[in-house]
């Protein structure tokens, strides 16, 4: 495999995994990736950057969002699974995601990354999962760097209070189990 293929690759990966912390659904951030894709060598050439595949992929993301909200003339049941596709499980509220993608022993974080918005989910995603600074963030989302850490610091704060109950709800039940046993 040659260099250029390999950089093309680990940016469609990168861009995947991108599109999936958006979405949560693998089909539709497939589609995204490909569509981006599209998009970006159309406008820009053979080679588009990281940051413009990025913004590119996030506006149809927010297009796609916006045209369901703006043509809902389909059934209950395909109203029911956009919902699904775009936000996971619609008993979770309407800004969250289906932690069901993700392994059994990650549940506690998914349940936790599920309740975040999904801006807060991206900026965590792009800074904890892709490696990417605050500055970079800012520049592949079109926010100013302190927005970018404000955001960044309360969807940490959010996601260790979750992190924090759900141990404190498992010592407490560890702490009552030995009381009943003795």
């Amino acid at each position: 495999m040659s260099e250029l293929e390999t950089s093309l690759e680990d940016l469609l990966q990168s861009a995947y995994r991108y599109a999936h912390a958006l979405c949560a659904h693998a089909e539709m951030a497939e589609d995204l990736v490909h569509e981006g894709w599209l998009k970006a060598l159309a406008k820009h050439g053979p080679q588009p950057d990281k940051a413009l595949l990025f913004r590119v992929i996030r506006n149809l993301f927010i297009d796609e969002i916006r045209h369901k909200k703006k043509f809902p003339n389909f059934s209950y049941e395909e109203q029911s699974e956009f919902d699904d596709a775009i936000c996971g499980s619609s008993e979770q509220g309407s800004h969250s995601f289906d932690p069901s993608h993700y392994a059994s022993h990650d549940l506690v974080l998914a349940q936790g990354l599920a309740e975040l918005r999904s801006v807060d989910r991206e900026i965590l995603f792009l800074s904890v999962f892709d490696g990417h600074t605050a500055a970079e963030i800012a520049v592949l989302t079109g926010q100013s760097r302190g927005t970018v850490l404000s955001q960044l610091h309360r969807a940490k704060g959010k996601l260790k209070k979750h992190l924090d109950h759900h141990a404190n709800q498992k010592f407490k039940v560890i702490e009552n189990s030995g009381k009943n046993a003795s």
